[in-house]
């Protein structure tokens, strides 16, 4: 072989070793800017993925131009891999308006408890007479506010849901610290603000995909929390014992242990048995512990709304 072939040869193999790292460099530039929104754990292996690919295809021989037509242009690629991790165009603002619109439900079914079921005593009434126009407004409001970031411009929905959340926790206490003068009515809001608070916590959990494994243990500690609180109140007597008792804590407890599965079925199974207790307790109030149950089935339905949401099978894109 003479000078000049093997000159040659090194030239070519020069060029050659160029343009695939200007092709793969390419690639992987336009990659990194298009998954901007995953974890850096997360863009990282990807990266790593598409380096592989890019040097298992010079091995077998094939051209740079080969390997990324492999992978698809680009937006087609980064595309399939939100969607494999979950996080799918639009998929966070979908979850956000869900839970708004079922805010805005349990503050119009809540409305309706209150006025046409759950018996108000005499001073209540009088309250009632007095400040009538007052109380129909506050019970308007409550659902309003609730859906009050749906109608709002997508950029400003996150500040408008923390602002609706703050206002409705601050407007559903109140009473308790004696500022209005209507106290349970106001209480029986917060079930509605609970699910204000999932619709601007949950789309951050879920932004890169499905929450962790210390988010689902979290969500199994909040489903725990009412038999816990029944079951502390029948071990110092406070309650006597039944079997509605019992089998309301060990539901509970079978269902804060469904919860740390990183499945959508548990959270379904948690909002079905929320939607029971809240139609159960406007159907047959438990006296004193109407409030109590209607805060577990509150607690419950916003809890397995949001699992269920965060933890769904990503929808497959349009392409494939």
């Amino acid at each position: 072989m003479t000078e000049n072939t093997r000159t040659a040869e090194n030239t070519t193999m020069t060029e050659r070793t160029t343009m695939t790292a200007n092709t793969e460099g390419a690639y992987l530039r336009d990659v990194g800017k298009r998954l901007r929104a995953l974890t850096p754990e997360q863009r990282e292996a990807v990266l790593d993925d598409v380096r592989a690919h890019f040097a298992e295809a010079e091995d077998a021989g094939r051209t740079p131009e080969q390997a990324a037509e492999s992978l698809g242009d680009p937006a087609q690629f980064t595309e399939r891999v939100r969607a494999e991790l979950g996080h799918e165009p639009g998929r966070t603002d979908r979850m956000r308006r869900i839970l708004l619109w079922l805010a805005t439900g349990v503050a119009v079914f809540t409305t309706m408890f209150e006025t046409f079921v759950f018996p108000s005593d005499e001073p209540d009434l009088e309250v009632v007479v007095e400040h009538g126009f007052e109380v129909v407004l506050l019970h308007l409001l409550v659902a309003l506010l609730a859906a009050l970031p749906i109608l709002v411009p997508l950029r400003a929905r996150t500040i408008a849901t923390a602002a609706v959340a703050i206002t409705l926790t601050v407007a559903t206490n109140i009473s308790v610290f004696g500022v209005y003068p209507m106290d349970i009515e106001l209480l029986f809001y917060q079930p509605t603000a609970m699910l204000v608070w999932a619709a601007l916590i949950t789309p951050i959990l879920a932004r890169n995909g499905r929450p962790s494994t210390g988010w689902r243990i979290a969500a199994a500690v909040l489903t725990a929390l009412p038999g816990l609180y029944l079951l502390s109140a029948l071990l110092v007597g406070s309650f006597g014992t039944n079997f509605w008792g019992v089998l309301y804590i060990a539901v509970s407890f079978g269902l804060a242990v469904l919860m740390t599965f990183a499945k959508a079925w548990p959270g379904i199974v948690l909002a079905v048995g929320g939607v029971a207790l809240l139609v159960s307790t406007s159907l047959d109030p438990v006296g004193m512990l109407t409030l109590l149950f209607w805060w577990a089935g509150g607690l419950f339905f916003t809890v397995g709304v949001s699992h269920a949401l965060a933890h769904a099978r990503p929808r497959k894109p349009a392409h494939q």
